[in-house]
């Protein structure tokens, strides 16, 4: 699931405290125009996503998207607090309850349409991934271009790991064939150029670096290595669903897909062992 907006009823009490002014110490730029535009930004203090200002991974979704977590400024101060070095998670915090104690009493209020368009802008990032992926792209008519889809959620997101781990089984697999065959390459190579592979078969398989080659890595090391992988997908999975669910909570489709997983993590639990 690509990363989720604000609700409607935690941007409405963001609203309901701002006095229409951006939250920026000494700022009496408004929010809402005349025309009744949105003419600022709702913003993160700890970041939305992996590598923005302030990103903390100990947060789930919900509390990125939390009251708690957003600030309104307008757009040459959400730039300048973007600057992380003077504008801590603390610094922030601070500006947010300072701003919103002067106008706790305040009778601003916004309709829930206008609302609802905010909320719209809050996904434009994951449009701008995909023009900037699709369009902008460094390397865009190389043919070597990764794919990056923003508007993948979290389950199509989920299917392309796993799919991406089965091509690394299957790459490994490929290694271990191909060790394997080495023995018999190397006797196809001596029959070219006229030399017996008999004295070859002679040497016991211990000594002999053809043989086995590599086997503990192939048949221990990697399949443990998968198995691994395969767990904890399975396990975020099952983490994230809880979540999730707990705010969608007449979403079918994904209780099903909890209980499969749960069953799946549940025979992990009780079977999976190391290869060894």
């Amino acid at each position: 699931m690509a990363r989720q907006a604000p609700k409607t009823d935690v941007l409405r009490a963001l609203f309901a405290r701002s006095g229409n002014q951006c939250a920026f110490p000494g700022c009496c730029h408004t929010l809402i125009n005349n025309k009744n535009q949105f003419i600022a930004q709702v913003c993160h203090i700890e970041a939305a996503s992996k590598g923005g200002e302030r990103y903390n991974p100990e947060e789930n979704d919900e509390q990125r998207r939390s009251y708690e977590n957003l600030v309104i400024f307008c757009y040459a101060h959400h730039i300048e607090t973007d600057d992380v070095e003077q504008y801590s998670v603390k610094s922030l915090i601070r500006i947010k309850k300072d701003h919103e104690q002067k106008f706790i009493n305040s009778d601003f209020k916004f309709n829930d349409a206008e609302l609802s368009k905010i909320t719209n802008e809050m996904e434009i990032y994951w449009s701008d991934i995909d023009r900037r992926n699709r369009f902008e792209h460094v390397y865009l008519n190389s043919g070597l271009a990764m794919k990056v889809n923003g508007s993948d959620d979290f389950f199509e997101v989920m299917e392309n790991v796993i799919e991406s781990i089965s091509g690394i089984s299957n790459f490994l697999k490929s290694f271990k064939n191909s060790d394997e065959m080495l023995m018999r390459d190397l006797a196809l190579l001596l029959s070219r150029i006229g030399i017996s592979f008999d004295a070859v078969n002679d040497i016991a398989y211990y000594d002999n670096p053809f043989v086995n080659r590599n086997w503990e890595l192939h048949n221990v090391g990697a399949e443990n290595l998968i198995r691994r992988l395969q767990i904890d997908i399975v396990h975020l999975k099952i983490k994230f669903l809880e979540e999730y669910i707990k705010n969608n909570e007449d979403d079918s489709d994904a209780r099903e897909y909890l209980e499969r997983e749960k069953e799946v993590l549940n025979d992990y639990a009780g079977l999976a062992i190391y290869f060894d």
